[in-house]
């Protein structure tokens, strides 16, 4: 689930590095762009695995933006430009790694028809793809930019009662085209596959492939990507994207409620080996979370209350699917206390043992080791709800 955890910032020219950014060589990003009003301020998104944190913005001016970043992120890592407050949501369209030097030229703000030159050679996969689709992310910004209006209408509450359910109406035929839309541009994605060299934007239409194969149980979807699999180089089998194909296509066994838990690997933030299993004696709450997931933050509150005034028979164990970066933050940003673990496999590890589709996700894990309940979703107080009524 890729989920923007940001609010655009106040109409103003800022050029921000993620913060303590380790030394290396700078990324930059300069856009020029005709037919844009000056204030209009751009984010810059950028997405470790399917979570995404604001690493720079920037106010057009004149027709011109650039941001400049370090990253902390390993590896080559996509990146995607976007104004919610107008309707601007560009996919992750953007590649880069350390050193990348990316120039976008345009005109106006309907992303499908930007140029981009870069020094990233994966964005030269990531053009071939935009340009077989680029009729369809037009009608994709055409539907944003629509949405959003009458969001902002519903929002000052200017209409009659009679007027909201005709758009309300509108908004459900403009979700369904959405859909129709995005399944036209993963059909003509998915038939690029075989015709060009694997690399990180490749990687990441094959990863779409194979997730809707897994999630539909489509034994057409599933035998496609296995095809393609089999060119994919260790390199790229261990990125987020790699292993969430194997994981697709060779899944784990789930767990499930009456099953002892798995004997896996975490670690916390020194570094620390734990198991699970290092925990028995008492009953364990687990909760499946990231860092683009509003309710799972809105449940640390509860989960910190849980794990003081129950100490005695509860831990409480909050399982990250963040990379690293992100992860190393949440202590501070989300006061987590209790025990705050990380496999670094994304949802490709003990999320996919335990099967996690949605989060948040909680178990409860007996004494013995045996997992004894299950609840997906969380509102205030629901979790001492669940543990009361599970705990003996």
């Amino acid at each position: 689930m890729k989920k923007k955890n940001i609010i655009l910032a106040a109409l103003a020219t800022v050029v921000m590095g993620a913060c303590n950014a380790p030394q290396g060589e700078t990324i930059v990003i300069e856009g020029r762009l005709t037919n844009v009003p000056d204030s209009i301020v751009l984010e810059l998104t950028e997405w470790d695995g399917n979570v995404g944190d604001r690493a720079a913005i920037d106010t057009v001016i004149d027709g011109k933006f650039r941001f400049e970043l370090e990253t902390k992120i390993k590896g080559v890592h996509s990146v995607s430009i976007n104004n919610y407050s107008i309707g601007l949501d560009t996919p992750d369209f953007l590649w880069i790694e350390p050193g990348a030097r990316i120039k976008i030229t345009g005109d106006g703000l309907d992303y499908s028809a930007w140029k981009i030159k870069s020094n990233v050679d994966a964005q030269k996969s990531e053009n071939r793809f935009r340009e077989v689709t680029k009729a369809e992310h037009s009608q994709l910004y055409q539907l944003s930019s629509e949405l959003q209006t009458m969001i902002d209408a519903f929002n000052k509450g200017e209409r009659s009662d009679e007027e909201d359910q005709k758009v309300r109406a509108r908004m459900k035929e403009l979700n369904k085209l959405e859909r129709d839309i995005r399944l036209e541009i993963h059909d003509k994605e998915n038939a690029l596959l075989p015709t060009m060299t694997p690399d990180e934007a490749w990687l990441a239409r094959l990863y779409q492939l194979s997730r809707a194969g897994n999630f539909t149980n489509d034994t057409l979807k599933l035998a496609q990507a296995k095809e393609q699999y089999v060119r994919m180089d260790e390199r790229l089998k261990a990125t987020f994207h790699g292993q969430g194909i194997t994981t697709y296509l060779f899944p784990f066994k789930v767990v499930k409620v009456g099953d002892m838990i798995p004997n896996l690997e975490l670690k916390d933030l020194s570094g620390n080996t734990h198991r699970l299993q290092e925990l028995e004696g008492k009953y364990i709450l687990l909760d499946f979370w990231n860092s683009g997931c509003d309710p799972c933050i809105a449940s640390f509150p509860e989960l910190k209350s849980i794990s003081e005034q129950m100490k005695d028979k509860v831990e409480v164990v909050s399982i990250s699917g963040d990379g690293e970066s992100m992860w190393r933050k949440s202590p501070a940003k989300h006061d987590i206390t209790w025990h705050n673990w990380n496999d670094l496999n994304h949802n490709n590890g003990i999320f996919a043992h335990f099967g996690i589709r949605t989060i948040p996700h909680y178990f409860l894990i007996s004494p013995e080791g045996k997992i004894i309940a299950s609840e997906i979703s969380y509102s205030k107080g629901s979790l001492f709800e669940f543990v009361k009524k599970n705990v003996k």
